[in-house]
C-alpha cells in the first residue's frame, strides 16, 4: 500500500490500497455517510469524469474509496483534478453540474458497506448490469431478501408512464425494465427507484427463503436413491416428503374445518398419508413435487397477469415543469407542494389537479369524464391530472398530485377491483371438488376388494388436482393475452359468460358513432357558395382539435381546399369564434350566437335547420361580416368498422343485434338499417336502459351490452356482459366487466375468439386428465396398477394439463417481441437511439469500472 500525504493529524488520511482506487480515511467527517460533509465530499469528487463509484466503508475507521479505470486514467491526472476541485480552483467552472445523492439508505448492503455509481446526473446505488435502448437491468444490494422494497419498487412502475414491462427479484438483488425512451428516460427511472426505496421502511430482517420448490425438487432424487440403490437413506426421505406434503395436509384441514366441505386437498392429504404408511416414498415425492411446481406456476402466472392487467391502465405521468424564479425546472410529480406553479402546454398531459392562474387552453377531459368537445379552461378553471391540452399553454397552481389526484383514485378503484377478481376466476376449483366424492366412492369400493395399495392408486387418480391448476392457469394466460391485446378483462367470468351471449345491444352515441361527426349538407347564402362557406369555417376553427373543429378541417381537406391564415382569434365560451381572414371577420357558431351578434338566418337555412332537426342532425352556422355565409349540417360518423363488426358477430353465432339509443326515431332506424340490426330501441330515457336489457333477458336471451356514458352504468351492471371502450366516462369503465383499451370496437370479434379459445383449452385439459386417469382406475381393478403408476399417470396428465393452461403465453410472448421490433424501428427512426444509448452506454462504463 502506498501512503499520501494527510491533512495534519486530525485530518483525512488518503492512501491506495489497489489498482484505480484511492482511499480517504477520515473518523470525523465520514462517520454518517448522510452528513452534510460527506455528501458535498461525493458532489465534488463524481465531478471528475474519471471517478465512476464511490464505496463508503463503516468502522472504526470509515473511509470511503474512490474507484477509477486505471486503463484509461492515470492517477496522477485524477488526483491533480480531484485537488483543483476541492481546492475550489476548478469548482466555478463546475457550477450548475452539482450531481444528486440517493440517500445512504438505498446503496446499503447486508454488511453496511454502501455502494455509490454514477448514473446520468445522478449519485446511486444501482448499478447496471444489462441495457440497451429501451431496457434495462439493474442491480441494488439493498433489495437482498427483502420483498417489501421489491414491492414498493412494483408500486412505483405500475402507474408511471412509459414504464411497459418490469420484472424484481429480491433474491438476485435485480430489476428488469422494459420502457419507452420518447415518454420517461432511464435517469429519471432511476430516479424513481431511489425515491420508491427511501420513502419505504426497511425491514431489518431478511425475508424467509422460500425452499418449498428447492426442497421437493431434491426429495425426488433422494427418494430414488432410498428406494433403489440406497436403503440408508429412506429415513431422510420418508422426512423429506413428509415436509414436503405439510401444504397438503394444512389445505385439506382448512377445506374440511373453514369452508365446511371435501375439496381435492383431502385426496391429496388421503394418499400422501398413504404413502408414508405403506413405505411408498418415491410416488408420494414426486406427487409432492408436483403440487408444488404447480403452485408455483399458477403465483407466477397470476403474478405476470396481474402486472399486465394493471399496467394496462391508469399510467400517470411523474413529472412535471415546475416555474421557479421565472425558470422552468423538471421535477418529480411527487416533490411539487400545494401552491407550486407548474406550465402545461400543447399535447402534454395535464399532470395535477389544480387551479389556471394564467392562460386559456382547450382540454380534452374525456378521458376522465366523457365528454366529447374539449372545453376550454381560463383563469380561475378547475383541472384535473391525465387530461389532455389540446391548445394553448396554461400556468396551473397545484392543488393535488401523485395518488391524491382524482384519475389515480380512479386507478385504484381499478387496481382494488382486478386484484379481487383474481381471486374468484374460473370454475375450475368448484369442477375439481364435484370429483372428490365419486373419487371416494371409487377408493372406498377398490379398498373393498384389491386392497390398500389400489385404493391409494385409485385415489391418487383424481380428475381434480389437475384441473384446479390448469383451468386458472389458463384463465391468467389468458387475461395476461388480452391486456397485451389492448383488453382490460376486470372479471375473469366475462370470459366464461361471453361463449354463451347470443344478444348484443349496443349503445350507439360514443359507441357505434364517433367522437368526431361528419359533415354533411352545406347551404350557402347571401350569394356564397357551399366551397366558401367551408373554407371560411374550417380557416376559423383550424386552431382548435375538439371534434366540430376536426370534422370541419377533414372534410376541407377531402375536398382539397387550402386554408387561409387567420389573425388573433377570440374565442367565445358556450356561444361560438370570432376570426379574421382575409380581411373580412368571420364568425362560426351556433344559430343562438349568430343571433346574439345581429346575424339574421335566411328562410333557406331555416328550412334546412327544420329538416336537420327532424333527423336529429345540427348545424354550425358561419357569418361573413355581417351577413349570414351559410350553413353546415353535422350528422353522427359511424365508426368505419361498425359494419364489420356486425358480421363478424353473426358469423361467431350471435343471433340477435341491436341497438339503443336516446335519440330520435328516424336517426336511430337509418343506422339500425344500415348496419343490419335486428332491433333498435329509440328515444330511450338513460334511466331506461337497463330496462331494456332486462326486458332481453326475459325474453331468455343471455346479453352483452356495449357502452360508455354515465348513463350507461346501471345498462352495464345489468348485463350478463358488459363492455365500455377506452375514453369512456370514469363511472362506465368501472361498472363494465371489459375496457378496450383502444376507442373503437375493433377487438370485439378478437375478444369472442379468445373467450371461445380459453373454453376449448379448458376443455382440452379436461381431457388431458380424464383418459389417462380414467385408464389408470380401471388398469387398478384389472391390471393391478399400484401407486406407482398411478402417480406417473397422474402427475404427467396434470404436467400436460398445465403446460397446455400457459399456450396463451406463447401469443403474449410473440405480441411482446413484435412490439419490441417495432418501438426499436420509431426510435431508430426518430433519433432516440443516440441519445438514449450516451446515458447507457456511460452507465455500463461506470458498473465495469466498479467491478
Amino acid at each position: 500500500m502506498h501512503s499520501g500525504p494527510a491533512a495534519g493529524k486530525a485530518g483525512p488520511k488518503v492512501s491506495f490500497p489497489g489498482a484505480g482506487v484511492i482511499r480517504v480515511e477520515s473518523a470525523g467527517f465520514l462517520g454518517a455517510p448522510d452528513n452534510d460533509f460527506c455528501r458535498r465530499f461525493l458532489q465534488t469528487a463524481m465531478l471528475t469524469p474519471a471517478i465512476e463509484a464511490a464505496v463508503i466503508a463503516p468502522g472504526d475507521k470509515p473511509s470511503i474509496d474512490l474507484c477509477f479505470n486505471e486503463k484509461r486514467y492515470r492517477r496522477k491526472s485524477v488526483l491533480a483534478r480531484l485537488a483543483a476541485l476541492f481546492s475550489g480552483r476548478a469548482q466555478h467552472q463546475e457550477e450548475g453540474k452539482r450531481l444528486a445523492v440517493s440517500p445512504s439508505t438505498t446503496a446499503r448492503d447486508g454488511k453496511g458497506i454502501v455502494r455509490y455509481r454514477r448514473f446520468g446526473g445522478r449519485i446511486t446505488g444501482w448499478r447496471v448490469e444489462r441495457a440497451r435502448v429501451g431496457s434495462a437491468r439493474l442491480s441494488n444490494p439493498v433489495l437482498y431478501r427483502k420483498r417489501v422494497l421489491c414491492e414498493a419498487i412494483e408500486r412505483e412502475l405500475m402507474s408511471l408512464l412509459g414504464v411497459q414491462r418490469y420484472e424484481t427479484c429480491s433474491l438476485k438483488c435485480r430489476v428488469e425494465i422494459e420502457y419507452d425512451p420518447r415518454q420517461i428516460s432511464a435517469a429519471q427511472i432511476v430516479e424513481i427507484l431511489d425515491e420508491a426505496l427511501a420513502g419505504t421502511p426497511h425491514p431489518k430482517k431478511l425475508d424467509k427463503l422460500d425452499r418449498e420448490l428447492m426442497i421437493c425438487s431434491a426429495s425426488v432424487p433422494i427418494a430414488a436413491l432410498a428406494q433403489l440403490a440406497a436403503p440408508a437413506l429412506t429415513p431422510v426421505s420418508a422426512a423429506l416428503f413428509a415436509y414436503t406434503a405439510l401444504p397438503s395436509f394444512k389445505g385439506a384441514w382448512k377445506v374440511v374445518t373453514e369452508e365446511r366441505r371435501l375439496g381435492v386437498d383431502v385426496l391429496d392429504s388421503i394418499v400422501v398419508g398413504s404413502c408414508l404408511a405403506t413405505g411408498q416414498v418415491l410416488p408420494g415425492a414426486i406427487l409432492s413435487w408436483c403440487l408444488c411446481f404447480g403452485r408455483h406456476l399458477v403465483r407466477r402466472t397470476e403474478d405476470n397477469s396481474k402486472k399486465a392487467l394493471l399496467g394496462a391502465f391508469g399510467k400517470q405521468p411523474r413529472f412535471a415543469w415546475l416555474l421557479q424564479n421565472d425558470q422552468e425546472i423538471e421535477i418529480a410529480i411527487d416533490k411539487l407542494r400545494k401552491g407550486d406553479v407548474i406550465i402545461v402546454r400543447t399535447g402534454e398531459v395535464t399532470p395535477v389537479d389544480g387551479v389556471i392562474v394564467d392562460g386559456l387552453a382547450m382540454i380534452d377531459q374525456h378521458a376522465l369524464t366523457g365528454e366529447a368537445t374539449p372545453a376550454e379552461k381560463g383563469i380561475g378553471d378547475q383541472v384535473f391530472a391525465s387530461t389532455v391540452v389540446v391548445g394553448g399553454t396554461m400556468r396551473v397552481a397545484v392543488e393535488k398530485s401523485g395518488g391524491e389526484t382524482a384519475s389515480s383514485r380512479i386507478a385504484q378503484i381499478l387496481n382494488n377491483t382486478a386484484g379481487y377478481k383474481l381471486a374468484s376466476q374460473h370454475e375450475g376449483e368448484r369442477l375439481a371438488d364435484k370429483a372428490v366424492v365419486p373419487t371416494l366412492a371409487a377408493g372406498a369400493l377398490a379398498l373393498a376388494t384389491i386392497g390398500p395399495n389400489g385404493a391409494t392408486a385409485v385415489l391418487n387418480s383424481d380428475m381434480g388436482t389437475g384441473i384446479r391448476m390448469a383451468a386458472p392457469l389458463a384463465m391468467l394466460s389468458t387475461l395476461a393475452l388480452c391486456a397485451q391485446r389492448g383488453v382490460l378483462v376486470k372479471d375473469g367470468r366475462a370470459l366464461d359468460l361471453l361463449c354463451g351471449v347470443d344478444t348484443v345491444l349496443f349503445d350507439k352515441t360514443g359507441t357505434l358513432t364517433r367522437e368526431r361527426p361528419e359533415i354533411g349538407r352545406i347551404v350557402s347564402a347571401n350569394g356564397f357558395t357551399s366551397r366558401q362557406a367551408l373554407r371560411f369555417a374550417a380557416a376559423a376553427e383550424s386552431r382548435f382539435h375538439h371534434p366540430i373543429a376536426l370534422a370541419l378541417l377533414h372534410k376541407a381537406e377531402e375536398e382539397g381546399i387550402d386554408l387561409p391564415s387567420t389573425d388573433a382569434t377570440q374565442y367565445k365560451v358556450g356561444f361560438g369564434i370570432s376570426v379574421g381572414v382575409e380581411g373580412r371577420r368571420i364568425r362560426v357558431g351556433s344559430r343562438r350566437f349568430l343571433e346574439t351578434e345581429g346575424v339574421a338566418v335566411t328562410p333557406e337555412v331555416e328550412a334546412a335547420l327544420d329538416e336537420a332537426h327532424r333527423e336529429g342532425h345540427t348545424m354550425v352556422m358561419v357569418a361573413v361580416d355581417d351577413v349570414l355565409g351559410g350553413a353546415l349540417e353535422l350528422r353522427a360518423s359511424v365508426r368505419p368498422e361498425a359494419a364489420q363488426i356486425v358480421t363478424g358477430l353473426r358469423a361467431r353465432g350471435v343471433k340477435h343485434i341491436a341497438i339503443i339509443s336516446g335519440d330520435q326515431e328516424a336517426p336511430t332506424r337509418r343506422l339500425a338499417e344500415q348496419l343490419g340490426m335486428d332491433r333498435y330501441f329509440a328515444q330511450v330515457l338513460p334511466a331506461e336502459k337497463a330496462d331494456y336489457v332486462e326486458k332481453l333477458q326475459r325474453e331468455g336471451r343471455s346479453v352483452c351490452f356495449i357502452g360508455d356514458g354515465v348513463n350507461d352504468a346501471i345498462a352495464l351492471k345489468k348485463a350478463n356482459v358488459s363492455i365500455s371502450l377506452r375514453g369512456a366516462t370514469s363511472i362506465a369503465t368501472d361498472t363494465a366487466h371489459v375496457v378496450f383499451m383502444e376507442p373503437g370496437l375493433g377487438k370485439l370479434c378478437e375478444l369472442l375468439d379468445i373467450a371461445r379459445d380459453l373454453e376449448r383449452n379448458v376443455q382440452t385439459s379436461w381431457i388431458l386428465i380424464l383418459v389417462p386417469n380414467a385408464l389408470c382406475i380401471v388398469g387398478a381393478f384389472t391390471l393391478g396398477f399400484g401407486v406407482g403408476m398411478s402417480v406417473l399417470t397422474n402427475n404427467i396428465a396434470a404436467l400436460g394439463a398445465l403446460a397446455n393452461g400457459v399456450r396463451p403465453m406463447r401469443k403474449v410472448a410473440a405480441l411482446e417481441a413484435e412490439r419490441r421490433r417495432l418501438m426499436e424501428m420509431q426510435l431508430e427512426a426518430g433519433g432516440f437511439f443516440s441519445k438514449e444509448c450516451e446515458a447507457i452506454e456511460e452507465a455500463l462504463e461506470t458498473a465495469r469500472a466498479a467491478e
